[in-house]
């Protein structure tokens, strides 16, 4: 039978002898260290089971109508435009400034907040403006991989995030993109990062990431490894035990770790297929050439 998450809490509760159908704290504690285990196992190697695909498409920007705001406000009136519930997170920029404010309330179709007062001196009115997405979403993922553009099939450079504030203007440009940034967590904790240029038009990127650990992710490792989630478990358990008992054999949890560190390391030798190897064809005089040079068949010492 294929293990799952619950079997083997119950297993390791079984192994170590408690009781956990009577306490709930108890088990808690069992699913603690499955838990544990499961983000040590996770964090340990970009296992296969653990990447994935997505499409993100890109927004392009909203310009339609006019906006007005006070000088020192926070609260932008529209004249003709479309504000949405989607703004929210999108940054604003008005004509004139290079300041771009982060848009924190959508109130109608003409009305919008900003975070952080506009710092003009005088008030706009009647003015031209241009929402932006300049941060884009995972969340499903724990860390970025990369990113392609599929309308153009380029690969996106990934750039650390210090550079690319460094030599790239915030918000500015558009264009197709040939760079992108991880951003730490949005709002709801989910991983975001940011392109360059910016979309001028809307295109899918496909991005490839590794997903976060959940409960399920044992279900997800190939039945032939799932005992090492056992083994980090037991080593756990037995750390626990140890620490109420006089005199217990520490060893066994020396044991216990040494052969979940194993498991580990035949599942790293075991998970990565290689790549095809595809021999170069040459001709018979390189094929036959020697491979190092020639060092002389006697060698004279000197002597004393």
């Amino acid at each position: 039978m294929a293990r799952t998450r619950d079997t083997v809490v119950a297993e390791v509760a079984s192994r170590l002898r408690l009781d956990t159908s009577s306490s709930a704290t108890l088990l808690a504690m069992v699913q603690g260290w499955v838990n544990d285990v499961i983000e040590d196992v996770q964090g340990r190697h970009d296992w296969f089971w653990t990447l994935d695909r997505q499409i993100v498409q890109t927004v392009i920007d909203k310009t339609a109508g006019t906006i007005a705001v006070a000088a020192s406000g926070t609260a932008v009136t529209g004249a003709s435009t479309a504000f949405a519930a989607s703004d929210v997170g999108k940054y604003i920029n008005f004509a004139g400034s290079d300041d771009w404010y982060k848009i924190t309330a959508v109130g109608s179709s003409l009305g919008l907040t900003i975070e952080g007062e506009f710092n003009g001196t005088t008030a706009l009115t009647a003015a031209t403006y241009t929402i932006r997405k300049l941060f884009y979403s995972l969340p499903a993922a724990e860390k970025l991989i990369s990113a392609k553009q599929n309308q153009t099939g380029q690969d996106l450079v990934c750039i650390n995030h210090k550079d690319f504030d460094a030599f790239l203007t915030f918000g500015d440009s558009t264009g197709p993109a040939r760079e992108f940034a991880v951003y730490g967590v949005d709002s709801s904790g989910y991983l975001q990062f940011s392109i360059y240029p910016h979309a001028d038009e809307a295109y899918n990127l496909e991005v490839k990431y590794k997903k976060k650990a959940t409960e399920d992710s044992i279900e997800a490792t190939p039945e032939k490894w799932r005992g090492v989630y056992i083994d980090g478990a037991l080593t756990r358990g037995l750390e626990y035990i140890a620490l109420g008992q006089t005199g217990f054999d520490r060893g066994l949890i020396a044991l216990k770790a040494a052969d979940y560190e194993r498991g580990l390391i035949r599942m790293l030798g075991d998970a990565e297929p290689e790549s095809d190897y595809h021999p170069v064809l040459m001709n018979r005089d390189v094929a036959n050439a020697p491979r190092f040079p020639h060092l002389p068949e006697t060698m004279s010492i000197p002597q004393d």
